[in-house]
């Protein structure tokens, strides 16, 4: 993605560099825009040595002016204009419409189809100040349909001693979820319900049993399902990774953590109906204690364990779209350590689902093997469709969701 990044005058500037640098290692495409406040923080050369394309402060506007316009030309190659940090100034400035720096011109310029994020930080009495909202209120009430999103500052202790709102989010945060903001998304957009995870079965007051699965398939399907103008709904085991809380505020996204199955089930059963499409791809424990109230003591463990079959999630809700006549797009994943035709058509005619995602999994810990599938960026796919492999390839997790997407977004 083109990403041009427009750094304000603000002490949290100076984290740009590592922003600039971090969204680079993810692959995207990155130009800086400094104010003239920012330029009294951070050094354009900076950046330079960092490896952005082009760094231009405020004036460059008006200097070597030639057949090109350069804040329309900024315009035009823009997919995404993030303004961080963005300073009580600059958001006046946005909200006024003026234009007289190379970064309030080059937002003025923008085309409608380019997202737009901003940033702000500043002092909590600076942030909470009544014309400050009313300037953030006035850019989200006309830009609305401009695809403009205001992620809310941070809470905490600020530069200038004080605590409280005005903190700028964290990197990391910014870079895991800048390619899935997407501020078209409405009450009336396609709803997209995914589970992720390992869900915990309790055996006593200490012990459980669950698996390796970090979630972090469910945070990559978030992200696609969000770029392509869908709410997601993300039901999610406790312990799966904390990128899912980076989508939290985004348009168009709740999060719902769930510990056993069956709070997992009743989470999906509640969202189902209403669905356009449903992702399991949550590693669900298919056993359930019931719990000892005290610990288990060793002399009493032999034949302590006695299990039950948990509610099978995805076969119950393939039944219920059918017998309601529900028209949503199932999908279901099945972690195996045997991706064979036998084991995937056998699952598939139980669970006829309209795709079915095989991947190979093995947690590392017997028969001296590696980790696979779990906890990984890369797995072995096979994508089962109509008693059939359609896909069988070796590729990264972010990768997986746009191919899913892509099968459940043809019309066959």
């Amino acid at each position: 993605m083109r990403i041009l990044l427009g750094v304000c005058g603000s002490i949290a500037a100076y984290k740009t560099y590592d922003l600039a640098r971090g969204l680079q290692k993810e692959g995207h495409e990155v130009k800086v825009i400094l104010t003239k406040g920012a330029c009294e923080f951070v050094q354009a050369k900076v950046f330079k040595y960092l490896g952005v394309q082009d760094v231009f402060d405020y004036s460059d506007d008006f200097k070597n002016l030639t057949t090109n316009i350069l804040h329309i030309e900024l315009a035009k190659w823009a997919e995404h204009f993030a303004i961080f940090p963005a300073s009580a100034n600059t958001i006046s400035k946005l909200a006024m419409g003026q234009s007289d720096d190379l970064l309030t011109s080059t937002f003025l310029a923008k085309r409608e189809d380019t997202v737009v994020s901003i940033y702000p930080a500043m002092n909590t009495y600076m942030w909470t100040h009544p014309i400050t909202q009313e300037n953030i209120n006035l850019l989200e009430r006309i830009y609305r349909a401009k695809n403009i999103f205001i992620h809310p500052p941070a809470q905490g202790l600020l530069a200038c001693g004080d605590e409280g709102a005005g903190k700028a989010p964290d990197i990391q945060k910014v870079i895991n979820c800048i390619g899935a903001i997407n501020p078209a998304i409405n009450d009336n957009s396609p709803l997209c319900l995914i589970n992720t995870g390992a869900t915990i079965a309790p055996i006593d007051p200490v012990r459980y049993i669950t698996n390796s699965s970090t979630g972090l398939t469910g945070y990559q399907l978030s992200c696609e399902a969000l770029r392509r103008g869908y709410r997601v709904i993300l039901v999610a085991g406790k312990s799966a990774t904390a990128q899912l809380d980076d989508l939290l505020g985004l348009p168009g996204f709740t999060l719902h953590r769930v510990t056993t199955t069956r709070e997992m089930h009743e989470k999906v059963l509640q969202f189902i109906d209403h669905s356009d499409f449903y992702i399991s791809s949550a590693a669900i424990s298919d056993i359930e204690f019931s719990p000892s109230v005290q610990k288990l003591k060793k002399d009493t463990l032999e034949n302590a364990l006695y299990f039950n079959q948990a509610p099978d999630i995805l076969a119950e809700m393939v039944e219920r779209r059918n017998k309601l006549n529900l028209n949503i797009k199932i999908v279901g994943f099945a972690a195996e350590t045997d991706l064979s035709f036998e084991v995937l058509n056998k699952k598939w005619q139980r669970k006829p689902v309209d795709l079915l995602v095989g991947t190979e999994v093995h947690s590392g810990l017997c028969h001296n093997k590696e980790i696979s599938g779990f906890a990984n960026d890369e797995a072995s796919y096979k994508f089962f469709k109509n008693g059939k492999v359609i896909l069988e390839e070796k590729i990264k997790k972010a990768k997986l969701p746009e191919l899913i997407f892509r099968e459940l977004e043809k019309n066959d």
